[in-house]
């Protein structure tokens, strides 16, 4: 079994390995950051996990349509527009998102360190280094600053597809859970869990880390 991985905004793939290998065991994990191309390789797997950023890359891809996609999906702390002014999914403004693109450019990793903490995440494991291309981080935050399209809202408040799952935090500090419940039909709201994975598929254990 494959299972394919997308992250979040600013977050290395590879943080994602303990959680992938304590979730699924004995299956081959592809992570993947979430920028370009990554909603697309993840749809070639037998089952996706993605989260944040990643699961928008993911609803938007599946609000295409024209392709068909894994049965078995897991979708973390999802949103359709991330900035508030474009719906009720998010608490976090444009006006922060492009606050955050130009302290992006002038001390990226000192960017990266304030979204972390903004976002309720634990420090970077690697703390001196940028968990992907600059060029693809702000790539990234172009996206969410962009509302999303009619056909995402539109699938979105369709439904979830048959084996699709998806769940939001209460105490998101990013994301209104009310906002997203309503926007993705079939989120459910996960009390007491902010936007971290391990929010939702728990510490995996400290041999795997």
């Amino acid at each position: 079994m494959i299972v394919g991985w997308i992250g979040g905004w600013g977050v290395s793939p590879a943080e994602l390995r303990p959680h992938a290998e304590a979730h699924a065991p004995g299956a081959r994990h592809v992570l993947l950051a979430p920028v370009a191309g990554a909603a697309e390789a993840a749809a070639d797997c037998d089952a996706v996990v993605a989260w944040s950023l990643g699961a928008r890359r993911f609803l938007e891809l599946a609000a295409k349509g024209g392709r068909p996609f894994p049965r078995r999906v897991l979708l973390l702390a999802p949103f359709t527009s991330f900035c508030a002014e474009d719906g009720a999914c998010a608490k976090v403004s444009r006006t922060q998102v492009r606050w955050l693109r130009r302290m992006l450019r002038q001390d990226p990793l000192a960017a990266l360190a304030d979204f972390r903490a903004r976002a309720g995440l634990p420090p970077a494991a690697v703390a001196d280094e940028l968990p992907y291309a600059p060029e693809l981080l702000e790539e990234g935050l172009d996206r969410l600053e962009e509302p999303a399209g009619a056909g995402l809202v539109t699938f979105a408040r369709r439904g979830l597809p048959e084996g699709w799952e998806a769940y939001v935090g209460d105490r998101d500090p990013l994301l209104s859970a009310e906002g997203v419940a309503d926007a993705v039909k079939g989120c459910a709201i996960v009390e007491g869990a902010g936007h971290a994975v391990a929010d939702f598929l728990g510490q995996p254990p400290a041999d795997a880390l």
